[in-house]
């Protein structure tokens, strides 16, 4: 009888490292807090139409950049609109694309956030700036679009367009109707050599 209880326990042992050697490894969950801060004049929550308003003095203050304008809208997925996924055991796979933190870091709850009035944006990995009248952020896409006379300030100079389009994830910038104005002009214009000289 103590033979069988002993064998059995083995076998219980045994069989639950067999199980736990199988399952996937989890991957590793960033252990930094990355916090998002948003200030302004006045602050509106709604959470029947499932948006949060600050207007006056807006200031956006992110691990990735710096928003300030004069309204910001922010647009929640509507829980009950979403089909809700099956439940998957997690398999590991190699990302499709790289992940980006969520815009404004309030969680992937996010649908979409609307900029307006003077805004601009500061990019805090390379200090370039940007600013427009309406910035459209769809964290679908994970792409800005900035219109009303957007401006892109780099080192290489001023960058005029239509439209100003930001991916998050690829790091792409394009810009539609774009005109680039150096700002380092040459200091005289050539002079042609005559041939005979």
């Amino acid at each position: 009888m103590k033979n069988s209880l002993n064998y059995l326990c083995l076998l219980f042992v045994s069989s639950q490292y067999a199980i736990s050697a199988a399952e996937p490894v989890p991957e590793k969950t960033p252990t930094k807090t990355v916090k998002t801060i948003i200030t302004g004049e006045n602050f509106t929550f709604n959470p029947l139409k499932h948006i949060a308003v600050y207007t006056g003095d807006v200031v956006v203050i992110d691990p990735q950049m710096d928003l300030l304008c004069d309204k910001l809208t922010i647009y929640f997925k509507d829980k009950k609109k979403t089909p809700k996924k099956p439940v998957v055991p997690p398999v590991r796979v190699a990302p499709q694309k790289p992940t980006v933190a969520p815009m404004v870091g309030l969680g992937g709850n996010i649908d979409m956030i609307v900029a307006e009035g003077d805004v601009e944006i500061i990019n805090k990995k390379d200090r370039t700036r940007a600013v427009g009248g309406r910035a459209h952020y769809t964290a679908k896409t994970e792409i800005m679009v900035l219109t009303v006379n957007p401006k892109l300030f780099t080192k290489q100079g001023l960058l005029l367009a239509k439209q100003i389009e930001y991916n998050r994830v690829t790091g792409e910038l394009s810009a539609r109707q774009a005109v680039l104005e150096n700002e380092k002009k040459p200091a005289k214009p050539p002079v042609k050599k005559s041939p005979d000289k």
